[in-house]
């Protein structure tokens, strides 16, 4: 019987151990790049101002978690930030590096990432220069 049992006690203490669970998958990440088209008056009823609400019910449809933006004036940003207010935007007008120009914006889902830093520069001899070009 003794036997019996040294055979039987590192069984039952292995048993007895935490079965070890698997991590959760991973979250997808929804990334949609979208060229808004910059503000033109002359573009009749393409205008910015019949386009701005579709682009808002556009992003929210694919229901993105990260965006990048391009041809977004100062103007059409901030249409887009009161639109969008779940989402936080890093961006400057390439021409001053402030508000002038167009914004080649990144979008982010509040509720799903931090902002820990945001920086910009420019593809040229001088990249910390707004607006400089190398070529």
């Amino acid at each position: 019987m003794r036997k019996l049992f040294l055979l039987f006690l590192p069984l039952f203490a292995a048993s007895c151990g935490q079965v070890k669970q698997q991590a959760p998958a991973p979250e997808p990440v929804n990334v949609m790049s979208f060229n808004i088209r910059y503000d033109n008056l002359e573009d009749s009823l393409d205008n910015w101002q019949y386009r701005k609400d579709r682009a808002a019910n556009a992003i929210r449809f694919y229901d993105v978690d990260i965006l990048g933006t391009q041809e977004v004036l100062h103007n059409q940003l901030e249409d887009l930030k009161q639109r969008l207010p779940e989402y936080g935007v890093i961006g400057v007008g390439r021409e001053d590096g402030k508000e002038k120009g167009e914004y080649s914006a990144l979008w982010y889902k509040k509720d799903r990432f931090n902002l820990l830093d945001s920086g910009y520069f420019w593809l040229s001899e001088t990249p910390e220069v707004a607006g400089s070009k190398g070529w």
